[in-house]
């Protein structure tokens, strides 16, 4: 009788080899390679500086002299930048000169501060506790039934008790956008409403507040009268969909959780921990700021009331380095809660699109594999901000632009950000790569079992590819594998980083570093039609961690480091063996 492991994979590999076509060499989702250490000073990022450069010189919208704009870019391994540049118009922008202390209105990227917080001070234990719960005036509304037989009316009503603090934090509430922002009857005289097609409105359904510029914040109880005359947008968890109502909710959950506003816990929690000094929640600073003409007219002094949580705060390119690198270092919150953070909660109709909380998440093909990048865009009167975060690169970027109502900034924004997708991303995974080469690439032996190991890295690998395996004088990954008859698979292998490793203090007891890292094996390669509906990765995920032998499997692969980060031997857990690498 074949044993079950053997079966498991067989009937797998069968079913995956059956399909028709062959898709591109895909490999584990995550990093194909450690991410890179030495980006500063780097022949890649030199190469990737003087591309960007050139191309914002010749970029006709950039220096078009209608936007006053920033760009910085950072790893978690330096504390300054690795590049930033700053372009000031020749009209009064508010400073002679835009710099890495200038201060922009970053709007909805605002967001990220909100649930940050949130995390810090409650925690993502409660995402699933529904609102009611925290906002007592959405537990009592109710819908009874009506005398003509309706039970429940989705359509009209909010199901307020299944929405929960999750969804809010992830646009998955379904709950409307706005109390009243964006009301074109606050915005146009009747005469002009019925203009534009409009019918009449009776004053009480004319807004009276919270319309940034035209009128007064609302106060709670206003804001939320506002936002039960509103109709669902969709059901909840169903799809998403923009809100910036969603955020206040989740500030008032964290009041009543916590007791402290949550402008006061960003302030005290965020920035004041990160020494964000140029920073502040829901205040202009009084000096310093990128103001672009009247600050009202450019939504500079824009009071967004009880709705601040969704975009009130102000910043620098060169406190946003420092929130970045917390966020990417895990140095507010455990490692844990960053990874569940920086993860998608739902999916955009746009296949290379998915929404995090509240993350804009983007799929891009980077090297052969699909790599994922984590933004958050803002938009207020003439600001518009990005924030860019790779994690599987310790990488990201800031991108401010700011100018008078009708200028480009929004073009500005679109074009730096997208420039350095394009030119920083690619040089973050060529230095990776580089450096995966440098410090794990070789030939690895042990004499005296007569075993050894041979693993390549090359511009056309997708993670470290094992050309050859030898356990004890048997061809364990190549051509003669018996494992190909087995699995259907041990003709080649390629290691991915499992993101496990072992800190160690170093020589002298200064400082740690990392002496063991972590790698699982991949055997088999994408096949079959990407439109299919059998997964055409399938096997490259579900046959992890099987077979074992002696509570070991054959994917388990660790590399022992010295202290400068190259390898000393590899260790091949299920084989038992670890096979020392040999010079170069």
């Amino acid at each position: 009788m074949r044993p079950p492991a053997l079966f498991l994979l067989s009937t797998l590999a069968a079913a995956a080899s059956n399909q028709s076509g062959v898709s591109p060499e895909a490999g584990l989702a995550g990093p194909a390679f450690p991410r890179p250490s030495s980006l500063r000073g780097s022949d890649a990022l030199a190469s990737a500086i003087g591309d960007f450069d050139r191309y914002v010189d010749g970029s006709a919208p950039i220096q078009s002299n209608e936007t006053a704009w920033a760009v910085a870019v950072f790893s978690t391994n330096d504390a300054e930048p690795l590049y930033e540049r700053y372009y000031t118009p020749e009209f009064d922008v508010g400073v002679s000169q835009v710099d890495r202390d200038s201060v922009f209105r970053i709007a909805s990227v605002s967001k990220v501060f909100s649930v940050w917080s949130f995390l810090l001070e409650v925690g993502d234990a409660h995402f699933n506790d529904p609102i009611t719960r925290y906002v007592p005036e959405l537990a009592d509304v109710v819908n009874e039934t009506t005398a003509d037989g309706v039970v429940y009316d989705d359509i009209d009503h909010v199901r307020w008790e299944e929405v929960t603090l999750g969804q809010l934090a992830g646009q998955l509430a379904g709950i409307p956008r706005d109390p009243a922002q964006t009301d074109l009857s606050a915005q146009y005289p009747p005469e002009q409403a019925m203009a534009l097609g409009l019918p009449p409105l009776s004053d009480e359904e004319i807004p009276k507040c919270g319309v940034p510029g035209l009128l007064r914040s609302c106060t709670r109880s206003e804001m939320i009268s506002q936002l039960l005359k509103q109709h669902p947008v969709f059901s909840t968890a169903h799809s998403p969909a923009y809100s910036n109502v969603a955020y206040a909710l989740l500030g008032f959950a964290q009041e009543a959780a916590t007791g402290t506003p949550v402008g006061e816990a960003i302030s005290a929690g965020i920035m004041s921990a990160l020494d964000m000094r140029s920073s502040s929640y829901d205040r202009a600073p009084a000096s310093g700021g990128v103001v672009p003409g009247d600050a009202s007219a450019v939504g500079w002094d824009f009071d967004l009331g009880t709705t601040s949580p969704s975009g009130a705060l102000y910043s620098s390119t060169g406190d946003m380095v420092k929130a970045g690198q917390a966020i990417l270092g895990s140095k507010t919150m455990k490692p844990a809660q960053t990874r569940r953070w920086l993860k998608p909660m739902s999916q955009t109709g746009v296949l290379g699109s998915a929404v995090g909380a509240p993350w804009e998440i983007r799929h891009l093909v980077l090297g052969g594999r699909v790599a994922q990048l984590y933004t958050k865009q803002g938009d207020i009167g003439g600001y518009r901000a990005a924030f860019v975060l790779s994690p599987e690169h310790d990488l990201g970027a800031i991108i401010f632009s700011a100018g008078p109502l009708g200028s480009n900034s929004a073009v500005v924004r679109e074009t730096l950000m997208n420039a350095v997708g394009d030119v920083f991303l690619p040089m973050a995974e060529d230095q990776a790569r580089l450096e995966a080469r440098r410090n794990l690439a070789g030939v690895y032996t042990d004499v005296e079992t007569n075993s050894s190991v041979t693993i390549v890295v090359d511009d056309s690998t997708t993670g470290l590819a094992v050309k050859s395996l030898f356990s004890r004088g048997i061809e364990i990954i190549g051509d003669n594998s018996p494992f190909i008859s087995m699995f259907q698979a041990g003709r080649s292998a390629r290691l991915f980083p499992s993101n496990l490793q072992t800190l160690h203090q170093k020589t002298g007891g200064e400082g740690t570093f990392v002496s063991r890292l972590g790698f699982r094996a991949s055997f088999f390669n994408a096949t079959g039609d990407a439109n299919a509906v059998q997964d055409p990765g399938l096997m490259q995920w579900t046959s992890l961690g099987a077979p074992t032998y002696g509570a070991r499997t054959l994917d388990d692969w660790v590399f022992e480091l010295n202290e400068d980060g190259t390898a000393k031997v590899v260790d091949v857990r299920m084989l038992r063996l670890r096979m020392e690498r040999g010079r170069e």
